[in-house]
């Protein structure tokens, strides 16, 4: 290739870089004037509700869908809200967290599934959930670069954040999924008949399992999430409370105890109610082995309101 094509191709090559860097930002910003729209559905409504309200609520719950379907935040106070988001773990909820207003005291409640602390593979990765606002909220930014999840492609291209949300937001846009005025966060799981069966014939016929891992170090990024909620709610005037939320049957309890040791080293105020319900076990309280039924939740969310009737 001689010099005269070289330098053609090279200027075709800058141009078409820079018409696509343009139309990006184009879309990305009609996007984020579309998703700012939405307060409805996990995806993009439930983030942008919290970010609006973060700042006046007192209580707040913060976990996977164990959270987001059993603490009905409303019974302990008035001005609570459940920000449990389903397949997400300590990562996504401690930078939640510290975008929570300075120096306001609130109540913090975060509930864990203690196995998850023991093991090797977590990599933090939940914190990619958040990466539509990668380029609008430092804090975010950070915690993602953090967790050495630097996507090269998002930096150039930022309207990558909203892959696999575009019909979601559209969808809440012109169809919300609830009215966001009357929504706190909690999705109770409302049992009929068909999945109560299933859930009997499943108990019937199947064979308790003996999860147990194979050791119990605690991975240190969970560590480290776990003192950087602590250190942020000390310095800020909140109350950081950690739970496990009742299961039906846990059958290996070593790391109930090893978690338990190591928050008490750590100072970090902590209740296990993975047997809540050991004595009274009622088949209506339940829709699977870790899913509370919508009548089950509102018993153990008068437990915590049981637990948190001192105020602020």
């Amino acid at each position: 290739m001689d010099k005269t094509n070289l330098k053609t191709t090279l200027k075709l090559i800058v141009c078409i870089l820079l018409a696509t860097f343009i139309l990006d930002k184009v879309i990305y910003f009609t996007f984020n004037f579309l998703s700012d729209k939405v307060l409805s559905g996990q995806a993009i409504g439930k983030l942008n509700h919290y970010i609006i309200t973060k700042d006046t609520i007192d209580v707040v719950a913060f976990g996977n869908s164990r959270t987001n379907r059993h603490i009905n935040t409303q019974k302990i106070s008035s001005s609570g809200f459940n920000m449990g988001v389903d397949g997400t773990s300590i990562a996504y909820s401690a930078t939640l967290i510290k975008m929570l207003p300075k120096n306001k005291e609130q109540i913090i409640i975060v509930n864990v599934d203690t196995k998850n602390a023991f093991k090797d593979s977590y990599s933090g990765d939940d914190v990619n959930r958040l990466n539509v606002r990668y380029h609008r909220d430092k804090i975010i930014k950070r915690e993602i670069d953090n967790v050495n999840l630097d996507d090269y492609i998002q930096k150039f291209y930022w309207s990558k954040g909203y892959n696999g949300k575009v019909l979601g937001i559209l969808k809440n846009v012109f169809i919300p999924k609830y009215d966001y005025r009357t929504y706190y966060g909690y999705d109770p799981i409302y049992v009929n008949d068909t999945q109560k069966q299933i859930f009997q014939n499943y108990l019937k016929y199947s064979d308790p399992e003996v999860d147990c891992l194979d050791s119990y170090t605690m991975n240190s990024l969970y560590r480290y999430y776990l003192k950087e909620m602590k250190v942020f709610c000390e310095e800020n005037k909140k109350k950081l409370i950690l739970i496990t939320a009742p299961l039906y049957r846990d059958s290996c309890k070593e790391d109930n105890s090893k978690f338990t040791k190591i928050l008490k080293e750590i100072d970090i105020e902590y209740y296990d109610y993975s047997d809540l319900f050991i004595e009274n076990n009622l088949m209506k309280y339940w829709k699977d082995e870790i899913h509370l039924s919508n009548e089950g939740a509102e018993v153990f969310s008068d437990t915590l309101q049981e637990l948190l009737v001192t105020p602020l």
